[in-house]
């Protein structure tokens, strides 16, 4: 069994059957990426199209977040291979919120404290996922992820993207599965979906918060609902808003208790009352969640 398909789809266990678990998961992204040999059979000759001026690169994910493996040029001048993973989920509403209350005159700050926040967090996860991988490759040992960011700008003009990534030297000898650190590729579930808090209690809402709070990141959260919150989003300037959440600039437990509340076929009271129209978020400090 390749390293690749060792580590597609979700964490390993070390009763599980790989062969069947592969088959099941087995989607069009990781096709694609498997396919890359179709274009050049070994990860030297990717490297070389690369230095003759095409772009080598593959983009997608296996039931959790969104990765990356591209040719990119490295210290040397010569060609290496990135294997990233991107922010993704809470995390991922936190740095958007953070970056928009730091305003254009801290945002540099802002994001040399995200990434010094975001080692921290890698460092709490990586023995998890290598621990797991041990489970059946006794031997292996996770690469060390670096936090970066950059600026495609998915969400609005001026919002980078955040990540973890390493760096695979390319040989003549070199394989397809060589370029792909299992752990890696296994912490895109763990940074989308969340769900590992009893074994990473980093990943709980709270001290996740406080990750970034302690370390200067200028995270604003609702005291009602405890989601990330901003002021300075430039389409509601002065009006506390979350992104991902149907409420927009309404905090969604305002909502919830709306809609909850008993109503009686009076026609007094049929008209839509203040109630109707949801209360604001209500910005407090990171230490509110999970009161």
């Amino acid at each position: 069994m390749s390293a690749l398909q060792q580590s597609a789809g979700a964490l390993p266990a070390a009763d599980q059957d790989g062969d069947e678990e592969w088959e099941d998961l087995q989607d069009d992204d990781v096709a694609d990426f498997l396919h890359l040999d179709a274009s050049y059979t070994t990860p030297a000759d990717a490297v070389k199209a690369f230095a003759d001026g095409a772009g080598v690169e593959w983009i997608g994910s296996v039931d959790g977040a969104l990765m990356r493996h591209r040719v990119v040029r490295g210290g040397d001048g010569t060609g290496v291979i990135e294997q990233a993973v991107f922010v993704t989920g809470l995390l991922e509403r936190m740095l958007v919120c953070a970056w928009y209350q730091a305003g254009p005159d801290g945002q540099a700050q802002a994001s040399e404290n995200i990434l010094a926040a975001l080692d921290v967090l890698h460092s709490a996860i990586r023995p998890v996922v290598e621990a797991d991988v041990r489970a059946f490759r006794p031997d292996y040992t996770a690469a060390v992820l670096e936090a970066f960011r950059e600026t495609p700008e998915p969400h609005c003009a001026g919002t980078p993207v955040f990540g973890w990534r390493t760096f695979h030297t390319v040989e003549p000898e070199t394989t397809w599965d060589d370029i792909v650190d299992t752990a890696t590729w296994n912490s895109s579930v763990v940074f989308d979906s969340w769900h590992q808090e009893d074994t990473i209690p980093e990943l709980e809402p709270g001290r996740l918060a406080s990750l970034l709070t302690r370390r200067s990141v200028p995270l604003v959260l609702c005291s009602k609902c405890g989601n990330p919150i901003t002021d300075r989003h430039p389409r509601w300037t002065g009006v506390w808003a979350s992104p991902g959440d149907e409420g927009g600039p309404l905090c969604d437990r305002s909502l919830v208790a709306a809609r909850k509340a008993p109503r009686y076929p009076s026609p007094r009271l049929s008209r839509l009352t203040d109630g109707e129209f949801g209360d604001p978020h209500l910005p407090t400090g990171a230490d509110v969640i999970g009161a």
